[in-house]
């Protein structure tokens, strides 16, 4: 494999990582949001603050692995990862909904023996 492909697939690779992370981190802020309410000028100002972060991110990410070229492919693998991050979890909330679903019904079967 050519040098310059697989510094391509190691770029497209940190980018799609970059892109998981961001909705991780994002789902943290969710969390916060549930554990502590908050009116709508906070929560417009976390997500501000919180995308202003990413673009940082991602700008860094653009200097440091690709001299500061914006890059269609790297913008795309940042959000096939926030994407593919997003079908995951819905994936293992179904997948959790199910299990929690079936052991109540045994739990409810062996109660009314």
């Amino acid at each position: 494999m050519s040098e310059g492909i697989l510094f391509e697939l190691q770029f497209f690779s940190k980018a799609f990582l970059l892109g998981a992370v961001m909705m991780i981190l994002y789902d943290g802020v969710r969390i916060f949001r549930r554990i502590l309410p908050h009116g709508a000028a906070a929560v417009a100002a976390e997500d501000i603050l919180y995308w202003l972060f990413c673009g940082v991110c991602i700008f860094r990410m653009l200097y440091v692995e690709n001299s500061g070229a914006i890059r269609g492919f790297a913008i795309a693998a940042v959000v096939l990862g926030m994407l593919l991050y997003l079908q995951f979890t819905k994936l293992i909330k179904k997948m959790g909904k199910k299990l929690h679903n079936s052991v109540k019904r045994g739990i409810m079967k062996s109660k009314s023996r």
